[in-house]
Order: C-alpha cells, then structure tokens, then sequence
C-alpha cells in the first residue's frame, strides 16, 4: 500500500523525511525494511549549531554520503531492489536527474528555502516544470507572488511543488534553485 509523503516535524530534519519520503515514492509500505527506515533516522541528523547544540543545524554533506554507502551495503546484502547513486558539485547533471525520474525514480536533491539548504525529492520533470515533494510545511497562498513556483496540495503521493526549470537550475540560493555549483547535491534512486 502506498503512503502519502510526509513533512518534517522540525526545522532541521528535511534530510531524514526526505530520505523517508524517496524509499515511500518507490516503495508500497509492506515492502519497505524496518533496518532501512530505522538507519535514515538514527543516522541522518548530525550537525551541530553554533551553539554545540545537536541535530539544530540538519544533515552534513558527510552523513549523506555515509549513508549513500550504507544503503548500497544495505541492498547489495540484502537483495533490496533499489539502486543509489550520488552527485555533487558541478558533477550533477540535470540529465541524470530527469533520467532518473523518467526510469519511476527520484531524486533527493539540495535545494534552498528562504537563503538556507533544503532537501527536496524530484519526482517529476517535463518541458518547463519540476514536480517536487519539499517537506517543509506552507500555507497555499504562499508563493502567490512568485510566477516559478506553485504551491500543489492534491498530489500527497507525488509532488507539492511545481518549479520552473529554469529557476531550478539557477546558481542563486532562490527558493528551489540548485544553487551554487560547488554546494549542489543530489542522491538518485532508482528501483532495479
């Protein structure tokens, strides 16, 4: 059975829903391992704020490449059907993404929200448009005023944004823009 993704609970944790929320996408419930979900939430939140405070600050570029091997130790050692690969800087290609999400995969991709890192899954793209799930909770009307965004509330199994691709593939830090080339990040999942 499919689930309808989800939304964080806090400011920090959009890494782990957003892991959560791709093994949803692919996966109906019943199918999903409890040693996967439980290693997304032990493992993901490990950044300190400026204060020494834990999991304040969300998920480090180094966790989410530990856990990229994890999950391909993970499938390999249990013949999990799902495939897991990993692109940053100016290595991640659009191309891929689309690939990806063409082949019934999606993409966990780095975005920006409001100047700050947000971790997003692509799970649609077409001519104009990608179609993501971001995690992070807003009113409708939200984006009333930004003609590359637009808020979706009747999709809960698929995506809750629609973003131009031009706006996602800008270098700014704009809300749902890819960013900077040496900040971008992207893990591609893909059934096999």
């Amino acid at each position: 059975m499919k689930i309808p993704l989800r939304f964080q609970i806090t400011e920090f944790d959009c890494g782990t829903i957003a892991l959560q929320n791709a093994i949803s996408y692919l996966y109906d419930r019943e199918n999903v391992p409890a040693e996967l979900v439980r290693a997304i939430s032990i493992y993901t939140v490990n950044c300190y704020d400026e204060k020494g405070n834990i999991s304040e600050s969300g998920n480090s570029r180094i966790i989410m490449d530990k856990m990229t091997a994890w999950v391909d130790e993970f499938v390999n050692k249990y013949n999990f059907g799902l495939s897991c690969k990993r692109q940053l800087g100016a290595c991640l290609d659009f191309a891929d993404i689309k690939k990806c999400v063409e082949n019934n995969g999606c993409a966990l991709v780095k975005t920006y929200s409001n100047n700050q890192n947000q971790f997003v899954i692509v799970t649609k793209i077409d001519e104009n448009f990608v179609y993501l799930w971001d995690s992070y909770y807003i009113g409708e009307t939200y984006y009333d005023m930004e003609r590359k965004i637009t808020i979706i509330f009747n999709k809960p199994f698929h995506y809750n944004r629609q973003v131009a691709i031009s706006r996602f593939k800008e270098i700014s830090t704009k809300d749902y823009a890819l960013g900077p080339m040496e900040y971008r990040e992207c893990l591609l999942f893909n059934k096999r």
